[in-house]
């Protein structure tokens, strides 16, 4: 688990992550509210509560006159609730209700003005109406003498309670509610941060053992049009950004600036899971290389799950154009290059799958073929299956001469991307391709891209 540092904090991936699990916080939220109502039902005994209401007055005014000052009828209202515990007034009660008070007697002074609010609360409401009833009655036997040049009028007498008091219930069960929808949301939050995967453009050097070679931004599928598309994306496809295919442009660039100075003529294309890109990395720096006049192909070695086909609809695989069939000696070398006139791109590959391919990558056919390749074209790009799923890749950057590494933004954890770079022939490693990049500025859609990311 990473240390805690500002630095790797993605604000985009955090709020991503509050979207994914919306249900979670939802049902939290749902559970603290229902957990709490449960247990008010099953524990908390429901109660009902008459009350009656007084006016204080002074001696001598009507009671429309002026009160009394607010500060004495609070005195009086505290002096209230002593009288309503007075074993007196108790005794009294309870010979008129012929019980004992199971209730509970409060005398409380309505805020800013000269009424107080007498209230008992028990398990019934006809108990706690009745024990009213016998407090409103015989109150006046205590409080004549007890406060003088003060008039007690009853504003409200004593009517039974028809509701429980459940609303205070209530509130508390929401309350539960919000508390567990924050504590959630904080959970998700540090699980969020501290899940070590590449968040940042940073982190690619800072966590990773290898540089950056180039990073490609999000695309918004929420475009109906790329909805609709049966292949991954393009660069030529006149519905991505801008960002999207200039990011090609300049890994190409790149590619042919190392072609010169080192001599490679061949790049293989991989990642440690799937769904991470490569295939679309692959097909794309095809392109790009192809626009700038280069001769180029692009050969599908991914036999456990081919996807470069889907790619190019236009130029299917056709009887005895596997790549399989040429390297087992079933066809020529000819039969198995395809070329696409819509993109001027090569393509060598199939769409059947196969169990065995380790055997397959190393026939000496497969040699063979990559020479081949080197001579009659002016690129090659290799696309092989995830280093994470399987041995492939490793076994086939030893036949070409360069390798990229595709990682996909807070996808992959950064542990075994770093135990597939170690047990790789770093020389040969370009760096990272950081792919599907977004950040607050791109619209963000929460739909699976298996579709689009191959």
């Amino acid at each position: 688990m990473r240390e805690f540092n500002t630095k790797y904090i993605n604000l985009f991936t955090l709020l991503t992550d509050l979207l994914y699990n919306w249900w979670v916080i939802l049902l939290a939220a749902i559970i603290g509210f229902s957990g709490c109502q449960v247990y008010n039902s099953a524990f908390v005994v429901e109660k009902y509560t008459s009350t009656a209401t007084i006016a204080v007055n002074l001696s001598g005014y009507t009671d429309n006159a002026t009160v009394t000052s607010l500060t004495r009828t609070i005195e009086i209202a505290t002096a209230f609730q002593n009288v309503l515990g007075s074993s007196a007034l108790v005794d009294v009660v309870e010979e008129k209700i012929d019980s004992k008070i199971t209730g509970t007697l409060t005398a409380v002074q309505k805020p800013e003005t000269n009424l107080i609010d007498i209230s008992v609360t028990d398990i019934s409401p006809e108990k706690a109406y009745m024990t009213l009833k016998a407090v409103y009655e015989n109150y006046t036997v205590l409080t004549d003498n007890a406060f003088s040049n003060i008039i007690i009028s009853v504003m409200t007498p004593p009517s039974m309670a028809t509701k429980s008091n459940t609303s205070a219930q209530t509130k508390d069960s929401l309350v539960v509610a919000f508390l567990c929808t924050v504590l959630c949301i904080f959970i998700i939050l540090v699980i969020s941060y501290f899940r070590d995967t590449v968040k940042n453009i940073s982190d690619v050097e800072a966590l990773l053992d290898l540089k950056l070679f180039g990073s490609i931004n999000h695309i918004n599928k929420k475009n109906r049009k790329i909805k609709k598309e049966i292949i991954g994306l393009m660069m030529t496809n006149p519905l991505v950004n801008y960002k999207f295919s200039n990011s090609f442009r300049e890994m190409a660039i790149k590619l042919l600036s190392i072609q010169r100075t080192k001599g490679i003529k061949s790049t293989m294309v991989t990642s440690i899971a799937e769904n991470e890109g490569k295939t679309t990395v692959s097909v794309n720096l095809g392109l790009a290389l192809a626009e700038i006049g280069k001769k180029v192909v692009i050969v599908d070695c991914d036999f456990k799950l081919p996807s470069v086909y889907k790619f190019f609809k236009d130029c299917p695989v056709g009887e005895n154009n596997e790549l399989v069939d040429y390297i087992r000696g079933n066809t020529d070398y000819e039969s198995i290059i395809r070329f696409d006139k819509r993109t001027n791109l090569y393509i060598i590959g199939g769409q059947k799958q196969y169990r065995n391919s380790s055997e397959i990558i190393n026939n000496k056919n497969f040699d063979e073929l990559i020479s081949r390749l080197h001579n009659d074209f002016d690129y090659v790009i290799i696309d092989t299956p995830p280093g994470g799923v399987a041995i492939d890749s490793e076994i086939i950057s030893e036949k070409t001469d360069s390798m990229l590494l595709v990682v996909r933004q807070d996808f992959v954890t950064v542990e075994p991307i770093n135990d597939y770079i170690s047990n790789i022939n770093q020389s040969k490693l370009l760096g990272c391709v950081f792919n599907n990049v977004s950040s607050f500025k791109d619209t963000y859609n929460s739909e699976t891209s298996k579709d689009y990311y191959i």
